[in-house]
């Protein structure tokens, strides 16, 4: 049984690498884009268009601004549309449960112990069953 939880515990800490992972690439991408954004706007208001005087210009500047402010609000969303953070968080939980029952298991030397334990492990899998 031990092994069991063990793969359970690899497979759930996997799952929280990638998701932080993920989580850390749709932050990143989504200030990313809004700080040029911010920053492009800014400079463009006070020295006019990046790329010449001309209408084109402006129209290339205003052009750019809305790609980097239209990249951060899609990763924006994309994170909450795929309740990453959500998911992150239920997936460190049952990492901590898995740990606490093998390390349970482990070092229990009482039948009972083991049994609560074994119990405790049956409820992770009833409730974290998408992490395990």
């Amino acid at each position: 049984m031990n092994d069991e939880i063990r793969k359970s515990l690899a497979k759930a800490e996997s799952l929280v690498a990638k998701l932080r992972k993920t989580n850390s690439r749709y932050i990143v991408i989504s200030l990313a884009a809004s700080v040029l954004a911010t920053l492009l706007a800014g400079t463009t208001a006070f020295t006019g268009p990046v790329a010449g005087q001309s209408p084109t210009a402006w129209k290339w500047t205003c052009g750019i601004v809305a790609v980097f402010t239209a990249t951060a609000t899609i990763f924006t969303g994309l994170q909450k549309q795929l309740m990453i953070t959500e998911k992150l968080s239920k997936a460190t939980e049952c990492v901590g449960k898995l740990r606490s029952i093998d390390f349970t298991l482990s070092n229990s030397e009482k039948d009972e112990d083991r049994k609560d334990a074994l119990n405790e492990y049956k409820k992770v899998l009833e409730v974290y069953s998408e992490y395990v």
